[in-house]
């Protein structure tokens, strides 16, 4: 069973596989650290909990109209209960058909879906979903005291220093774990400096159609609510592509954006027949939707401020979507 919240036009799905809900006496409630953020933020979400671990959570086509899914799952450890089968194979399906892009928290999801496993290959969903290449399982386990990351040169949250402690800590010490990230497809992104060794516990990855963010440092755990919001924050952005001044290039074989950037107007253009356009900003707010029963149609945005908005098409045969520049 699932419970569901939703609103419209929202930029995040929420999926929550924390399992408090369900073992109340041995799992944490990763959700009272990560909604107050969210919340603080602003960013628009839908939050959908699986309150029985042994059910999937949401599929592609739920996913689909969300430009990011946030999926995280506490100290879930073990019996596929992180993520099963079938929601591996709904979030590739997500983030290959659909474009969507993936923040998964998870400091156990390697030990419980590949224990042992240290190597990943193409057909593999660490692989093919997360850029996964070479992993160490269980590098640093952090119980009484508390954990010193920073965000890697070049990474979303490059320089960003915080701390993480044992939310998972009650009557059985269940303690934080973090994997080691040896080697990834994409670009580290956490480093562990304290305690010992020196390693990776984050990996950001930009495969060219979409971006996923995997990380083995919960971020629930950050202790301090301001860095955990900055760290949310900076990880959001990248996975939209906002972070700094470069527009992401994204492949728009099937939609045409004209001109881009625009001022006064745009015209958008698909090889299928498209049937409702939604015009978000950078925050996810809906600035304009259009109905359409053509191939061709032209938006007026001389109202627009300045700045990114995101472009989603239904057509005949799918869902598409584009950014655009508006100065």
């Amino acid at each position: 069973m699932m419970t569901a919240n939703f609103g419209v036009a929202q930029q995040i799905i929420v999926v929550d596989r924390d399992g408090s809900t369900q073992y109340p006496d041995d799992y944490t409630d990763d959700w009272q650290y990560l909604q107050p953020a969210l919340d603080a933020l602003g960013y628009t979400y839908d939050y959908i909990e699986v309150t029985d671990l042994a059910n999937d959570g949401p599929d592609a086509a739920t996913m689909a109209p969300y430009n990011i899914a946030f999926w995280f799952t506490g100290e879930v450890w073990s019996d596929g209960e992180t993520l099963t089968d079938n929601d591996e194979y709904e979030i590739l399906l997500y983030l290959t058909l659909y474009g969507g892009n993936l923040l998964l928290s998870s400091q156990d999801f390697l030990w419980d879906k590949y224990n042992g496993v240290t190597t990943f290959t193409a057909g593999s969903f660490p692989n093919d979903g997360l850029g996964l290449v070479e992993v160490e399982q269980d590098v640093w386990e952090i119980r009484s005291d508390t954990g010193n990351i920073v965000g890697v040169d070049g990474s979303c949250i490059a320089g960003v220093p915080f701390t993480i402690f044992d939310i998972y800590t009650e009557d059985d010490k269940d303690g934080l774990f973090i994997d080691g990230i040896l080697q990834t497809l994409g670009d580290n992104m956490m480093e562990v400096i304290y305690p010992d060794p020196l390693g990776y516990g984050a990996t950001q990855w930009n495969s060219g159609t979409f971006r996923t963010i995997f990380s083995t440092v919960s971020y629930a755990a950050i202790q301090d609510s301001n860095d955990l919001k900055e760290v949310l924050d900076k990880s959001i952005a990248w996975l939209l592509g906002t972070t700094g001044t470069t527009l992401v290039t994204m492949e728009q074989s099937d939609m045409l954006v004209y001109p881009n950037p625009a001022t006064t107007s745009v015209r958008i253009g698909c090889k299928d027949k498209m049937q409702e356009i939604w015009v978000m900003n950078s925050t996810g707010q809906v600035v304009d939707h259009l109905k359409s029963d053509n191939y061709t149609t032209t938006i007026n945005t001389s109202a627009y401020n300045t700045g990114i908005y995101l472009i989603r098409a239904i057509t005949d045969k799918g869902r598409l979507t584009s950014r655009l520049i508006v100065k």
